[in-house]
């Protein structure tokens, strides 16, 4: 079989080892660049992959045989797009998505009605999901993909609630219930567990909320749908976290929290650090004889940014965060959606009060009228 010299090479790795993984799908890249029917082979390899994590491959005569370590790493490795590099190789593989659906959907459902007793397939649950984000496209039989992976995602999240899914807001969000799945799954961690800062309700807290959200417009249209119901929830259930939910989907995301200055020291270094590795990373594959530019990535601006902000809270902290309450203010004044969004928790909130939204509330009402 064309795949078995790198499936011997992923059997050696670990499935956070990205350098030897992406190596691999260079690999792919080049094999499936001339020929499409490959891609029925490395499906055939992620059925087998995913009934092994099961118990087994149900073919009586495997092209691999791979073990449950084997089986996560190959899973992780196919479960991108980075070797679809020929003309027509997404349509193509989005081909063999589709005939392949009903069994890959299958394996999902049985690893999370697993999920208690072997809370490691979380991982390979993931990248299967991600087959959807990767190998379909928002178009034609890609909306069809999407819709049946969407019915699944509300338990998969919900049974693996310590694992950090990758692309499932944005896969929730073409569902025709997208506000309702989200809302279930937010007031799930919100309300049962407690959790407001948990990363998916992070993730939707700053697209509905956050400053920089303006380009997933989807996602912030749907805010006060999403938001009303979790926010009664809170009420009716769990009223000693109200506080809690409206610094988590409110004022983080508008960065206008109010916190320890060494706190917010301590999250800026945390942020220079991660994106001088993600420059650092892009200079070692671009191989670039002279220093990359703010022209070669944004991450250069994003740094000096970050480091702005860091000297400004270094300097004057009270200055900083009055800035920062001034913007969310003039940012929910002028976005009917998000201001929606906020009308929609108090509401939901009533009769009980949190004086910091009351505030924001009122203060955008003053500036959108003066």
């Amino acid at each position: 079989m064309i795949f078995t010299p790198t499936l011997e090479r992923l059997a050696s790795v670990d499935v956070s080892d990205l350098t030897e993984m992406h190596r691999v799908r260079q690999t792919w890249a080049e094999i499936c660049a001339t020929d499409f029917d490959h891609f029925d082979t490395l499906y055939e390899l992620i059925i087998d992959a995913g009934e092994t994590l099961l118990g087994g491959t149900h073919r009586p005569d495997p092209a691999h045989k791979f073990t449950p370590k084997t089986a996560t790493v190959f899973l992780t490795t196919v479960s991108d797009q980075r070797y679809l590099t020929g003309i027509g190789s997404r349509p193509a593989i989005q081909t063999r998505l589709a005939r392949h659906n009903e069994k890959i959907l299958w394996l999902i459902r049985q690893m999370t009605a697993a999920a208690k007793q072997q809370p490691e397939l979380a991982q390979p649950v993931d990248a299967l999901i991600s087959l959807y984000f990767h190998h379909a496209s928002a178009t034609g039989d890609g909306i069809k993909l999407y819709a049946g992976v969407v019915r699944v995602l509300p338990d998969v999240l919900m049974s693996f609630p310590e694992h950090a899914f990758s692309f499932t807001l944005f896969l929730l969000t073409q569902g025709s219930d997208a506000a309702k799945d989200i809302g279930r799954i937010v007031t799930f961690h919100v309300v049962q567990r407690g959790d407001v800062m948990h990363t998916f309700c992070q993730e939707v807290a700053n697209g509905i909320m956050g400053l920089t959200s303006g380009s997933i417009k989807a996602r912030w249209q749907l805010g006060a749908a999403i938001m009303g119901p979790v926010a009664r929830a809170a009420r009716d259930q769990r009223p000693d976290i109200i506080n809690d939910l409206v610094s988590g989907f409110v004022l983080t995301p508008l960065k206008c929290n109010p916190s320890h200055r060494e706190a917010e020291i301590a999250r800026l270094e945390a942020e220079l650090t991660q994106l001088r590795g993600r420059v650092r990373r892009l200079e070692e594959r671009l191989k670039s004889p002279t220093p990359i530019t703010v022209q070669d990535t944004p991450l250069l601006y994003d740094i000096s940014r970050v480091q702005k902000e860091l000297d400004q809270i270094k300097t004057d902290f009270e200055d900083w965060k009055g800035e920062h309450r001034d913007l969310a203010v003039r940012h929910i004044a002028s976005q009917p959606d998000k201001r929606a969004t906020l009308e929609a928790i108090q509401t939901g909130l009533s009769p009980l009060r949190n004086d910091t939204l009351d505030h924001l509330l009122s203060d955008a009402a003053n500036l959108s009228s003066a």
